[in-house]
């Protein structure tokens, strides 16, 4: 497996999956939510009854000068409305230390598509280019390991291992990363990563111990 160096030593709920077709990996520092958009009064999803927070309409990124790329950059995320602070800052992270931040292109999943929280992101981030995809939570039903803690049984925290079922044929390549990062450098330096040969990448994590996080049934 091709795996890039970091120095950020994580929790387990920073250990990522990334996808190249299926997986790919990035360097990631978890840290503070950005000020450039602020919280609003807080909304209700009519679905979840979940209090999501609203923000302020962060500026329109556009690509700057140095940047000489067409290609565009595909980066998945789960989406949910418990989540959605770290959501916002890890998508507003990435756009403002972007050199072409017009060309990432933002592919979200959830176990239950909110307009509400799509429109919270519209309205949040009026030009950004983002697809949602409803994952069926059945898919691992029965198959996630009752000893791992609770905040890893929920099934959008599977969703990613079936990318290449969800996503579109045309999407070859993509980065996933969980909403609870944020982006301190040029996301295209990772997109631009030679995994040499490898069909996917992520950071060695020395106290991992998967065999308790799926059962036979995966």
């Amino acid at each position: 497996m091709a795996r890039r160096s970091s120095t950020t030593t994580a929790t387990a709920s920073s250990l990522l999956l990334h996808l190249l077709g299926l997986l790919s990996i990035i360097l990631l520092h978890p840290t503070t939510t950005s000020s450039a958009i602020r919280l609003q009064k807080p909304i209700t999803t009519a679905a979840a009854s979940v209090v999501v927070p609203s923000f302020r309409e962060a500026p329109a990124f556009r690509n700057g000068g140095t940047c000489t790329s067409d290609d565009v950059i595909h980066i998945v995320m789960p989406l949910d409305g418990n989540y959605i602070r770290g959501t916002m800052a890890a998508v507003l992270s990435i756009l403002q230390h972007s050199t072409c931040p017009e060309n990432v292109s933002f592919h979200f999943l959830s176990v239950h598509l909110d307009p509400e929280i799509s429109s919270l992101i519209n309205s949040t981030f009026p030009f950004l280019k983002f697809r949602a995809y409803e994952f069926d939570p059945t898919r691992v039903r029965d198959k996630i390991s009752k000893s791992i803690r609770q905040a890893l049984d929920q099934p959008l925290n599977y969703a990613r291992i079936y990318m290449a079922d969800i996503l579109p044929g045309d999407v070859r390549r993509v980065i996933y990363l969980d909403s609870d990062v944020v982006v301190v450098d040029d996301i295209a330096k990772l997109w631009c990563a030679d995994l040499a040969g490898e069909v996917l990448a992520a950071p060695e994590y020395c106290h991992a111990n998967f065999t308790s996080y799926f059962t036979e049934a995966f």
